[in-house]
């Protein structure tokens, strides 16, 4: 018996270390010597769980609780994924393991996670504040807790929490990347960015924060960097048309138009269906004097998504742009404010395609632009109001 309590310490050790393989080894040979060995059976489903491997998880699990019926922290576990699949009752049990006055970090944490991933934030805050107290700094627990207070809104809390993660880990991307998301919801782009590079350093094969880095780069205003962070994730996701998207759309913003078309009708021959691609290579068509080509595009891409908001506005544009064209961009529009009644950009559009000829109409679709979140189009709607004002 002590032999096999050797092999659970050492792979214990391993997986502190974060080297999951090895500790993997190490448990399964201290349980391949006894079968009844509930450190190494835990050991094993905890690393299985940070693995995100839930069968492998709960069939461990399950052979834990064979052997200890009660086991407060198996049964925590397999109730927080249960919960998390909308278990009702899973939860009701994960609330009482919790209340008890010897309950472990794992059965109050489980609870708050749960709570968590059902959207319960008022409930979840002080359910993960708890296990916090149980193990102070935990990154992971500040983590949860920091999305807990952002899903209640506290926003400054939340980066507190997010910031305060990164700084236990140092090694983990997560906390940087939703600290990055915060500051954007606070405005503060310039230290989105900042963080999100500080993210990338800690992942550098993590093609999911080049993509976002770039779309928050354009978002920014900086398609050079935008350029850079899109041909990276090109190199890591030679395939994907969505990269190839990301880098066409970055060159179009930076102006550099015939590049633009290039790599969009690249991004169109691995993703001939894609609306995003065909209307960002509209655009690109319509800046190089092109619009049959681009009305080609937003056409074909409205008949594969009638519901687009984006194809629907740049084709009543394109339509507004022409003599006679008013008729045309009214019929686009209509049917777009069907799938998208609030939609601010469709009804300044569509006020300007009425002014000519219903006032009274495109007063009422430009007073509704001008409830939007949207600077310019709010701008655009007062002028618009104020120049029907006078007819």
């Amino acid at each position: 018996m002590a032999a096999v309590s050797k092999l659970a310490s050492s792979a214990a050790r391993l997986m502190k270390q974060g080297l999951l393989k090895e500790a993997a080894r190490e448990f399964e040979r201290a349980i391949s010597q006894d079968p009844k060995d509930a450190s190494a059976l835990l050991g094993l489903a905890r690393l299985r769980l940070a693995q995100h491997d839930e069968p492998a998880a709960r069939a461990v699990l399950q052979q834990l609780i064979a052997l200890h019926p009660t086991h407060p922290e198996a049964l925590s576990h397999v109730a927080r994924l249960d919960a998390e699949k909308g278990d009702a009752r899973a939860l009701e049990l994960l609330n009482a393991l919790a209340a008890q006055p010897k309950a472990g970090y794992f059965e109050v944490l489980n609870h708050g996670r749960a709570l968590l991933a059902r959207e319960q934030y008022a409930a979840a805050v002080p359910a993960l504040e708890r296990a916090l107290s149980l193990q102070p700094g935990n990154a992971q627990t500040l983590t949860y807790l920091g999305q807990a207070l952002q899903g209640e809104k506290h926003l400054d809390a939340a980066l507190k929490r997010y910031q305060e993660a990164s700084e236990a880990t140092r090694t983990e991307h997560l906390p940087l990347l939703l600290a990055s998301r915060v500051q954007v919801l606070q405005g503060h782009v310039g230290a989105a960015l900042v963080t999100l590079r500080q993210a990338i350093l800690r992942a550098p094969k993590e093609a999911s924060l080049f993509r976002e880095f770039a779309s928050l780069c354009l978002f920014a205003g900086a398609p050079d960097a935008a350029m850079r962070a899109a041909i990276e994730l090109r190199l890591q996701l030679p395939e994907s048309a969505d990269a190839i998207y990301l880098h066409g759309l970055s060159a179009f913003v930076a102006g550099k138009n015939e590049d633009a078309d290039r790599i969009l009708r690249e991004a169109l021959v691995k993703a001939p269906d894609s609306t995003p691609v065909r209307v960002a290579l509209a655009k690109v068509r319509r800046r190089l004097g092109d619009d049959a080509e681009a009305q080609k595009l937003l056409e074909a891409a409205l008949a594969a998504e009638p519901s687009d908001v984006g194809a629907a506005n740049d084709l009543a544009v394109l339509h507004l742009s022409k003599p006679g064209g008013a008729a045309s961009a009214r019929a686009v529009l209509t049917e777009a404010l069907k799938a998208h009644p609030e939609d601010a950009g469709l009804h300044l559009n569509l006020a300007l395609a009425l002014a000519d000829s219903d006032a009274a109409r495109a007063r009422t679709h430009a007073q509704r632009a001008q409830a939007s979140g949207d600077r310019h189009i709010r701008e655009q709607a007062d002028r618009l109001v104020a120049a029907l004002g006078s007819r």
